[in-house]
């Protein structure tokens, strides 16, 4: 009887290793496809951020679940915004005025020139404020903000990093600082070349897309704005007499 009460114990203590073997085997497998499911999604995600960035392209469409969908959305809101600040930076800064005042403009818009020369404070203003969108949003502690203003699980928080924070970052953080203030200065310049257009409009002429000026030392003041704004004396062969 004893035998038989001990192979029966043996066989229950098998029976029962047998199945924590089996809970583990399972619960390793499931964790292996949940791992390897996440993985993919990530890895997703990065090639949905790089063609972003390499492309421009947004679509706002979330097409992923739960945490991972909370991140997308995060991430496509963060660089729209971000292209939002830009292109306000690109239609409003000195070198978007400038352009405004193209050969066409001078020959049939000149009445336009006093209207241009009292908005540009205006378009300083748009510009500087494309600009403070751009170097807020490349702020780590901005980046992050986000992840915990959206209730992200901090289980995430890692990969999030990866995917918001950039190596680059900070070098474009700077550039974008750089900017700001080459833009307050140049800004400047090309008033000043608006305001002696449009403050002697008798002492100028547009021909065959070219301007021409009648007065020496209004040639010399446009010339001398044009190199500090572009510092390039070679292009002012275009404005002569």
């Amino acid at each position: 009887m004893e035998e038989k009460n001990v192979k029966k114990k043996m066989s229950a203590s098998k029976i029962a290793l047998i199945v924590i073997i089996s809970i583990i085997a399972i619960l390793v497998i499931w964790v292996f496809v949940v791992v390897d499911k996440e993985l993919k999604v990530e890895d997703k995600l990065i090639q949905m951020r790089d063609y972003i960035l390499e492309s421009d392209d947004i679509n706002m469409t979330i097409e992923n679940k739960g945490e991972y969908a909370k991140i997308e959305k995060v991430m496509k809101e963060y660089f729209k915004e971000y292209l939002d600040y830009y292109h306000e930076v690109e239609e409003n800064d000195y070198i978007a005025i400038y352009n405004m005042v193209t050969a066409d403009f001078l020959t049939y818009h000149t009445d336009d020139l006093p209207k241009l020369l009292n908005a540009l404070d205006m378009y300083h203003e748009k510009a500087n404020h494309g600009l403070d969108g751009m170097i807020k949003l490349l702020n780590k502690d901005e980046i992050e903000h986000r992840f915990i203003e959206v209730d992200i699980d901090y289980y995430h928080l890692d990969f999030y990093k990866e995917l918001m924070i950039l190596d680059s970052d900070e070098e474009i953080l700077s550039e974008w600082k750089n900017y700001k203030e080459e833009n307050n200065e140049k800004m400047e310049y090309v008033k000043g070349m608006i305001e002696i257009l449009a403050n002697n409009m008798e002492e100028w002429y547009v021909e065959e897309e070219t301007l021409y000026f009648t007065n020496d030392t209004l040639l010399e003041e446009y010339n001398t704005y044009y190199y500090l704004t572009f510092d390039d004396e070679s292009t002012l062969e275009s404005v002569d007499m």
